[in-house]
């Protein structure tokens, strides 16, 4: 009589740890985005220039209704694809300002998380310490030594928690005035780079009329 096959056991795949994206990975998907619809519409803004200057040509060999049309209907679409331009311009400005405000988040959220794992180790040496040294000291002293060395610990995780948190709030407030000053820059460069861009839209208007 034959014996029957044993059965496989099928051994469960250890799950996978999930990737945990940051708020500055999030942020830089959009400017990259932002950034791409700016050079798509970079192109377009281009195509439309061309099309004014093919309608210019074509109504400067014969003068028609028609060619009257096509270059109005040119610098019509002109103007309409220079404004979503401009306004792709600022989606990108934008996308960097909360990419910044993003890194700083992370930062602090780093930074916070390092001292709240200092602050767990510094318990557990003193609560490990306390068993070793209790072990010593327990015919003499006993209970009434345990509690007054337990009030003594909880000081010190008091004092360690307000000296990490202080650390933190310092680094807080030093990240926050680094990035006010990252800001105004940004703004300041923002202006300067939209009044250029706006001096030379304009002056690409007067050639273009």
């Amino acid at each position: 009589m034959k014996k029957p096959a044993k059965k496989k056991i099928m051994k469960k795949a250890p799950a996978k740890k999930a990737i945990k994206i940051t708020a500055a990975q999030k942020a830089a998907v959009v400017v990259t985005s932002a950034q791409s619809r700016l050079a798509a519409q970079g192109k377009s803004l281009t195509a439309a220039r061309e099309k004014i200057s093919a309608a210019k040509a074509k109504l400067g060999l014969k003068v028609t209704p028609a060619a009257r049309r096509a270059l109005a209907s040119a610098r019509k679409s002109f103007k309409a694809t220079n404004e979503t331009y401009r306004s792709a311009q600022n989606a990108v400005k934008t996308a960097k300002d909360g990419l910044r405000s993003a890194q700083v988040a992370d930062s602090l959220l780093a930074a916070e998380a390092k001292a709240k794992e200092g602050l767990v180790a510094f318990e557990a040496s003193l609560n490990a310490k306390v068993v070793s040294d209790l072990a010593a000291a327990v015919k003499k002293y006993g209970l009434r030594w345990t509690k007054a060395r337990t009030a003594q610990n909880a000081k010190k995780v008091k004092a360690a928690a307000n000296r990490l948190a202080a650390k933190v709030k310092a680094s807080e407030k030093k990240a926050a005035a680094k990035a006010k000053i990252q800001a105004v820059k940004a703004k300041a460069q923002a202006t300067k780079a939209a009044a250029k861009a706006k001096a030379k839209a304009k002056a690409s208007s007067k050639n273009v009329d």
